[in-house]
């Protein structure tokens, strides 16, 4: 099956995506404005120099004119209001619009303009795909006819991502990109407290981003040498690495669906402190599968020491989060079931040939 995957070839959401449909005999061709990996082989869109929402308007047409030479089954458009925005402008079909969380849960209700847009895209896609419920429910009420939404987590490795033996006593890991959406401030205030109380524990932060800098210039103010390392953007194995020696994995995202960084740390068994969210709660159970922390430093030191005090209930809480990841959040299973919307949406339209321009916007 040939498919047009139209996303943003430098983040690691869609490297996963286009190799997982490649490894399955698909031809996938992936147009991005954004430049990616050379082995990924991302044909780069014309991006102009203008304010970003009008770059994905301009170059709808060069990308209509080599989808029209390609002629994909699907087109599988990533981020609503941008490449969702895109795919919908060159009128091909059937169009699959994944949204990633953020596009609708923050930007998608806050932005006037962003939420218009999202909800020009959902109304137009045959198939909107999302990885949880309370995103599910966003594009809902954006828009997206509900019988046209299908809630989906991506999932994980289990081959990679999986226990491997003896962890590094006190060792709390953060493996969230460095954005104000990730509060990783907070992680590293509330670490500070910690260390009264663990003074052997710590905190190793993976990632990468706009804060990074600043970030770097906190954990030096507020925390003793030795005791904090920033190691950047890691690979997926070698971060299946670090999440199979940590004893806890702490995020205090504002807002997440179905957080990947999650999935990896219950299915590798290190016990996740993240922030008390509808995404979260989805698949934590507050002192089940990890702890929960509302607002506030000492909710958030609270529940990190508790993960590192109690050893007998961490050793439960892995097994339980483990367990939960294999029944909801296989890569492999859950990515079939996307596959057999793809298959669907293609044989509709002529079996597993091109698809056509639409022949008229839908309401």
């Amino acid at each position: 099956m040939k498919i047009a995957t139209l996303s943003n070839a430098s983040v690691g959401h869609t490297r996963r995506w286009v190799e997982h449909f490649r490894a399955r005999g698909h031809e996938v061709r992936l147009w991005s404005l954004e430049p990616g990996p050379s082995e990924l082989g991302a044909i780069e869109l014309p991006n102009a120099p203008v304010p970003g929402a009008l770059r994905y308007p301009l170059a709808a047409p060069g990308l209509a004119r080599a989808l029209a030479e390609f002629a994909p089954a699907v087109v599988d458009a990533h981020y609503v209001p941008n490449y969702g925005l895109l795919g919908a402008l060159t009128g091909r079909r059937p169009l699959v619009v994944s949204a990633w969380g953020s596009d609708l849960l923050i930007s998608g209700s806050a932005d006037v303009l962003r939420r218009a847009r999202s909800r020009w895209v959902l109304r137009r896609a045959d198939l909107v795909i999302t990885d949880a419920r309370n995103l599910a429910a966003a594009a809902v009420r954006l828009g997206a006819p509900a019988e046209r939404v299908a809630c989906v987590p991506w999932g994980v490795d289990l081959t990679r991502f999986r226990p491997r033996g003896e962890r590094e006593r006190g060792l709390v890991l953060s493996t969230r990109m460095h954005e104000p959406i990730y509060d990783i401030e907070r992680i590293l205030l509330a670490f500070d407290r910690l260390l009264a109380r663990h003074p052997q524990a710590r905190l190793v932060v993976a990632g990468d981003g706009s804060m990074r800098p600043e970030l770097e210039r906190l954990a030096a103010r507020c925390l003793p040498a030795g005791r904090y390392e920033f190691i950047g953007l890691l690979t997926p194995d070698v971060m299946s690495e670090w999440l199979a020696r940590a004893e806890v994995m702490v995020s205090a995202s504002r807002s997440d669906s179905t957080s990947i960084s999650l999935l990896e740390a219950m299915a590798s068994g290190a016990v996740p402190v993240v922030s008390d969210i509808e995404g979260n709660r989805e698949w934590i159970d507050d002192g089940v599968e990890g702890r929960l922390f509302g607002p506030g430093l000492e909710s958030l030191v609270a529940a990190l020491d508790v993960a590192l005090t109690d050893a007998t209930w961490r050793e439960r809480a892995q097994a339980r989060a483990r367990k939960r990841v294999v029944a909801h959040g296989d890569l492999t299973r859950n990515m079939a079931t996307i596959e057999a919307h793809f298959e669907r949406l293609a044989a509709s339209r002529g079996g597993r040939g091109a698809g056509a321009p639409s022949s008229g916007a839908r309401a």
